[in-house]
């Protein structure tokens, strides 16, 4: 595990090794992807950061609080309903008529959809199988959740490549499920007829994977890491409580809340940790091994980490929320022996152009 104090002595010298870097987050107005770009801006000397989000209101709230940890950078909000590529396509051409180079892409978009049995009020574990999962898919022809998971983020990669490989060196980040691939229903990528939300988390864990590893081979100057954040306690949790009766909700976040928060994350080091995945040296590109082309230099004491194929330093990285390596290697060398990477950068272009030719 890499130590919450290296984790801090890496991020401040974010601002003595970088200047003027810019980087574009995709579903940073709330949770840990917020906390994560408000900890870059306090760390950075005059960053450029673009934010891309839904809600106006809460963008125009996010770039008040950057200017006021660092009134020496720029910050610049896209607003986009971006689970849909079309909008996804609007937002990278906007970023793209201002720059010509991104160093890092980090994402994080995504939700978690629950529905409620009308008259279900008490939370107990006897009542559970009352709750019920509902879906829907989006104008693209894919469920919301699964699109945001891995389609939105592939599709942000596929327009952006060209700013990303212009550089010696950049970093693409997707913060969601990193260590929990598994079996591909290959006959259903899609998840058309095999819907489950177990299977949504694990399909886009999955592809998730693939599709940076084959980033990361084609493209050996760009550092790709796949991070699952662990439990952190976030707004989003109010999920789980807001259409319960009053003394349930009361009980949940004035005392469930709290003792969960005693074994899990919190907000803050959830935020500095993934600022350190996203710049650390420890995580370089394959043709760029060392500082200042691979990231701050690593403390004394960090090693260059084990890449998704458990070789040092090979350009993409699974990661839990400690900065380790993670994953299935049994699994995952099957997967890279049939090439399946490629297959599923083949049938992502499938969803896009029939989705578009729709649209």
């Amino acid at each position: 595990m890499v130590s919450l104090k290296l984790v801090q002595q890496s991020n401040a010298a974010l601002r003595s090794a970088t200047s003027s870097q810019v980087s574009l987050f995709v579903g940073a107005t709330s949770g840990l992807a917020l906390a994560t770009v408000i900890e870059y801006a306090r760390q950075s000397t005059r960053p450029k950061i673009y934010i891309v989000g839904r809600n106006p209101s809460k963008l125009s709230t996010v770039i008040k609080d950057l200017e006021k940890v660092n009134a020496q950078g720029t910050y610049i909000p896209i607003q986009s309903e971006f689970s849909l590529f079309k909008n996804v396509d609007t937002a990278c051409e906007e970023l793209k008529a201002r720059e010509k180079s991104l160093d890092l892409l980090l994402m994080c978009p995504g939700y978690l959809k629950i529905g409620r049995v009308p008259g279900l009020y008490c939370p107990c574990a006897h009542q559970a199988s009352l709750l019920t999962w509902w879906t829907a898919d989006n104008e693209d022809g894919i469920e919301d959740t699964i699109s945001l998971r891995y389609y939105v983020r592939a599709r942000f990669i596929q327009n952006l490549l060209p700013l990303l490989s212009s550089l010696p060196s950049s970093r693409i980040v997707s913060i969601h499920g990193a260590g929990k691939e598994g079996h591909l229903n290959e006959d259903d990528l899609e998840l058309k007829h095999t819907f489950t939300m177990q299977n949504a988390a694990m399909h886009t864990s999955t592809m998730n994977t693939l599709a940076l590893e084959a980033i990361a081979a084609t493209h050996p100057t760009i550092s790709c890491v796949h991070v699952f954040p662990g439990i952190v306690i976030t707004p989003g949790f109010d999920v789980f409580s807001e259409d319960w009766a009053l003394p349930w909700r009361v009980l949940f976040r004035r005392m469930v809340l709290p003792l969960m928060k005693l074994f899990t994350t919190s907000l803050p080091e959830s935020g500095q940790r993934h600022l350190f995945h996203a710049t650390s040296a420890r995580y370089p590109p394959a043709e760029v091994k060392d500082p200042p082309g691979a990231g701050v230099a690593r403390p004394k004491g960090v090693e260059t980490a084990k890449g998704a194929d458990w070789e040092d330093g090979t350009g993409c990285y699974l990661l839990g929320y400690n900065g380790e390596t993670i994953g299935d290697k049994k699994l995952m060398d099957e997967y890279r022996h049939r090439g399946m990477g490629k297959k599923i950068w083949q049938h992502t272009q499938e969803v896009f152009d029939r989705a578009l030719v729709k649209g």
